[in-house]
């Protein structure tokens, strides 16, 4: 499976309340091959999915989404939802006593 279709299961995984499912598809998806933007993405979603539970580990997850994303050209065109996800997930993060 090629990474926008792991990105697609992961999500369909999450929309279904398999929470674990997404995260281990995601978890093999950046572990493996992928395109810069897919690996934006699926940072973004793990790192949503991180932040639901309260894992300390969403904050690197977001930060390592937004950095890449940084450094890619037409990032704004590509991924503007992400970014600015990612941001408003930090953001909650930051106002966590």
């Amino acid at each position: 499976m090629n990474g926008e279709g792991a990105l697609r299961k992961a999500l369909m995984q999450a929309d279904r309340g398999d929470l674990p499912g997404a995260e281990a598809t995601l978890r093999r998806l950046l572990d493996g091959e992928a395109s810069d933007v897919t690996r934006v993405r699926a940072l973004v979603v793990l790192g949503d999915l991180l932040t639901g539970r309260g894992d300390p580990g969403a904050r690197w997850v977001l930060t390592e989404a937004l950095s890449l994303a940084r450094e890619l050209e037409d990032a704004d065109d590509l991924l503007g939802f992400e970014f600015e996800r990612a941001h408003l997930l930090l953001e909650e993060l930051h106002a966590e006593p």
